[in-house]
């Protein structure tokens, strides 16, 4: 055969393994493609590691924006508000001592009715300034929520049953992981009051060896889709925010009883972040 013939093959046979991307050059070679993936595929899963911590940061800063929001109105709201309304009260309490004896039978049922309006907007103050405060978790989470259903359901006219596993008071729960769970509970519930039309809610905390479980179920009408997709209008995005901050889910759906399921999950391996930290010190 012509020499320049078999270099003509050699070539074109070298060339044809260069494109399919092994080399026959020598063994170490023809793995670099394989390695090149390998390597990628760690560099993809650090990448997204890294973003899911991200997301989490991120999320904590939410909740503590939350908080300082709420401690910033709660604080405007009792001092000055309750100022105001102190005001308020002074003066129909002076107006009524000057109005004469002979004055007419509206004068003074005005004054009542503007005595009675004034009480109605303080205790609603009162309530609102309650919610916004950070909750008092020194004798645990379970006692915590027991004494502000109390408060809730009678005001809601809602009948609601707090249940805990032994495991809830046997362990003493970060205070990042009490107070989320106790946010989480008011948001769904204030969202069965004024949504729901329901009578009764539970409200279940559990324990297992991986995470902490909160369900709250109601016996209303439900949620639609098209309201589960409305997250923000309902206060779905507060309790994902929440949830995200300890790397834990949230699931809204269905309850048994054809209301609305509200499950968060919060792992136990799930350090509370130092935007958190920093707002329940």
């Amino acid at each position: 055969m012509n020499p320049s013939a078999l270099i003509g093959l050699d070539q074109r046979a070298t060339s044809c393994a260069t494109v399919r991307g092994v080399s026959s050059a020598t063994p170490e070679a023809s793995g670099l493609p394989f390695s090149a993936l390998f390597d990628a595929k760690l560099e993809s899963d650090r990448e997204v590691e890294r973003l899911r911590a991200r997301v989490r940061d991120l999320a904590s800063q939410v909740c503590a924006a939350d908080e300082r929001v709420r401690r910033s109105i709660a604080a405007d709201l009792h001092d000055e508000a309750g100022a105001i309304l102190t005001a308020a009260n002074l003066a129909v309490a002076r107006a009524e001592y000057l109005l004469p004896a002979d004055a007419p039978a509206a004068c003074t049922e005005a004054l009542r009715q503007a005595r009675e309006c004034l009480a109605e907007v303080a205790a609603s103050n009162h309530r609102i300034v309650e919610g916004l405060h950070a909750p008092a978790l020194d004798d645990g989470l379970p006692a915590a929520l027991a004494e502000w259903l109390a408060t809730f359901g009678a005001r809601a006219g809602l009948s609601v049953n707090l249940s805990c596993s032994v495991e809830i008071y046997a362990k003493r729960l970060p205070q990042g992981l009490s107070h989320a769970f106790f946010r989480i509970t008011q948001e769904a519930l204030n969202n069965v009051a004024r949504h729901a039309h329901a009578t009764r809610a539970n409200v279940t905390l559990a324990a297992d060896d991986d995470a902490l479980t909160l369900v709250v179920e109601d016996d209303g009408i439900g949620i639609t889709p098209v309201a589960r997709r409305k997250a923000g209008r309902l206060g779905f995005a507060s309790m994902r925010s929440r949830c995200e901050a300890f790397g834990g889910t949230l699931r809204v759906g269905a309850s048994k009883t054809g209301g609305t399921c509200v499950r968060a999950r919060l792992p136990w391996t799930a350090a509370p972040r130092a935007a958190l930290r920093a707002v329940n010190d």
